[in-house]
């Protein structure tokens, strides 16, 4: 892919990622009614002696000199790194025509957007990214530097990097592909920032399953996180975030690994990195993983505010659980969730209500950061990148929001 094919007719797309609507107090205070069942509510009040960050009474919490400005508190978005030629093709089928331009929907939708119905054999996605950027590959640095300006001017603050080396002590930047593209990405971001663009950063997701889904021998995971310190732990796109000078750091499906192994595999980095655990409520944070992390932010891709009204009060009991303990809490977004085109779930989008409903839901857990899910996984259909089905609909209504 040529950088001048990705990066056509950029101002178009620079003007349209820095539209400001505003959104007012009253749009909010309905979703919130929506996602309480609800017709009339009342304003949310805070805690007595909290603000966005938590506690503010006696030891702050670690993010609590955070400025709280008109956008909220810090947002970034999970990003992906297998985006390439191979991975298209497999997601995509063999009947998928690759170079048709522009590039047809691989599948339909019913109504309420879920329900993909494939229109090639062996399709298993239900959308591919927008038409002047295609079947990209990651090993683009124009590529990596178009996705960090589209979510710096929607006002996103950061990416959260999935990413596993090969768990090899000597391993380098072209022992694996994730490795490379992880290089090529700071690289990015630094650009981005040197040219006086909204500051952006990077953040670590450690993944801490492997591919059957299983936790990783901790000599990998520690191997894994002492290459990235000695690597990156002083690159000026992970250490310029809002939180301090040490890169953030989260250690994904954490609630699968023992208490025992998390220490084992965390503790050399301990004090280098702001480590952040993905326990998935009270009780898992409860087991006794507070000493190993600064905090928490639960991947819950499938977070339902149609099925599951009680999610905005357990990621409540969550965060208090959090604040009182002095830690950072970062809480989920989702403009939807479907797999069901591989068997598995669908939250429906309806349209942006959804991302909507649980912005305003979750926002009454007083997070100290959002990690949206996500910016391209197209298979879980979380997306949040410009696509050819819902062009930047979502960017744009994420501006919105971090205004209200």
């Amino acid at each position: 892919m040529q950088a001048a094919g990705v990066l056509a007719d950029w101002s178009v797309v620079t003007r349209r990622l820095r539209r400001w609507v505003a959104i007012g107090a009253t749009v909010v205070v309905g979703l919130t009614a929506c996602a309480n069942g609800s017709s009339q509510t009342t304003p949310v009040s805070r805690p007595a002696g909290t603000t966005s960050s938590g506690p503010t009474t006696g030891r702050p919490p670690v993010g609590s000199n955070l400025p709280i400005t008109g956008s909220g508190p810090p947002l970034y978005a999970h990003y992906y790194l297998w985006w390439d030629a191979n991975h298209w093709r497999e997601r995509l089928g063999p009947a998928y025509p690759l170079t048709r331009r522009p590039l047809p929907l691989p599948a339909g939708l019913d109504a309420n957007g879920c329900g993909p119905q494939p229109r090639f054999s062996g399709a298993r996605l239900a959308d591919v990214p927008a038409p002047d950027l295609g079947l990209y590959s990651q090993d683009d640095p124009a590529v990596l530097r178009r996705h960090v300006e589209e979510a710096a001017q929607t006002g996103i603050n950061g990416f959260v990097v999935s990413w596993a080396g090969t768990g090899a002590p000597d391993q380098n930047d072209t022992s694996r592909a994730f490795n490379h593209r992880l290089r090529l990405l700071a690289d990015a971001v630094a650009q981005h920032n040197a040219a006086g663009g909204p500051h952006f950063s990077l953040a670590i997701g450690y993944e801490g399953l492997n591919d059957a889904r299983q936790p990783r021998p901790v000599g990998w995971a520690r191997n894994d996180l002492a290459w990235f310190i000695a690597n990156f732990g002083n690159h000026p796109a992970f250490t310029g975030t809002p939180y301090g000078a040490r890169p953030l750091v989260m250690f994904l499906d954490s609630r699968k690994w023992t208490v025992d192994a998390l220490r084992a595999a965390t503790t050399p980095v301990r004090g280098r990195v702001l480590l952040v655990g993905d326990e998935h409520g009270k009780l898992e944070w409860s087991r006794g993983v507070s000493s190993l992390f600064d905090g928490d932010g639960w991947y819950w891709s499938e977070e339902d505010p149609y099925r599951n009204p009680h999610a905005f009060t357990t990621l409540q009991r969550l965060a208090d659980v959090l604040h009182a303990d002095h830690k950072l809490w970062f809480a989920p977004l989702a403009p939807g969730y479907d797999k069901s085109i591989a068997g598995g779930k669908c939250v429906p989008r309806h349209d942006t209500a959804t991302l909507k409903v649980l912005f305003a839901g979750n926002r009454r857990s007083h997070p100290d950061g959002w990690m949206a899910i996500s910016w391209n996984e197209f298979f879980e259909n979380t997306y949040l990148e410009p696509s050819a089905r819902y062009g930047t609909r979502y960017l744009d209504t994420l501006q919105q929001l971090r205004q209200s």
